[in-house]
Parts: structure tokens; sequence; C-alpha cells
């Protein structure tokens, strides 16, 4: 299981993080859990719009990372 520190989609400033701890299926991250600042976890308390944004920035920190290698950067998304 992976984690990936998020902000989190509660917070309207922006202010907080969640840890999401999630799995690969099918190219696209499956969220497990979103934990807190108090280890509690949140993510059935979302809906899915804010589950595609975490969904999103996991994604975004993978593009970033993949364009460090040489023979993935050639790949470029629109």
């Amino acid at each position: 299981m992976l984690t990936h520190r998020c902000l989190d989609p509660q917070d309207p400033y922006a202010e907080r993080e969640v840890r999401v701890a999630f799995e690969w299926a099918a190219d696209r991250p499956r969220l497990i859990a979103a934990l807190d600042e108090h280890e509690a976890d949140i993510l059935p308390d979302l809906v899915e719009v804010q589950c595609d944004d975490l969904r999103r920035e996991i994604v975004a920190a993978r593009l970033v990372s993949d364009a460090s290698i040489p023979a993935r950067a050639a790949i470029r998304l629109p």
C-alpha cells in the first residue's frame, strides 16, 4: 500500500493535509483511506468530487517524479 500527502479536501483554506493510502489499479489510484492529523479516516465523508481531487494530486505527483526519469521524460501529456 502506497501513501501520499495531499491537501485536505475538507479544508477551505488549503492549510491542512491528509495522508492518503492508495494502490494502483487500472493505471489510476484506488483510494483506500485518507487520514487527517488525528489519524481519523475521512474518506467515507468525502463526496466523489473531493476523491477525484485526491486522485488528481496523486497522479500529478507521479507525473512530476516520472519526468525525472529520462526514458519517460519524452512522453508529454496535454
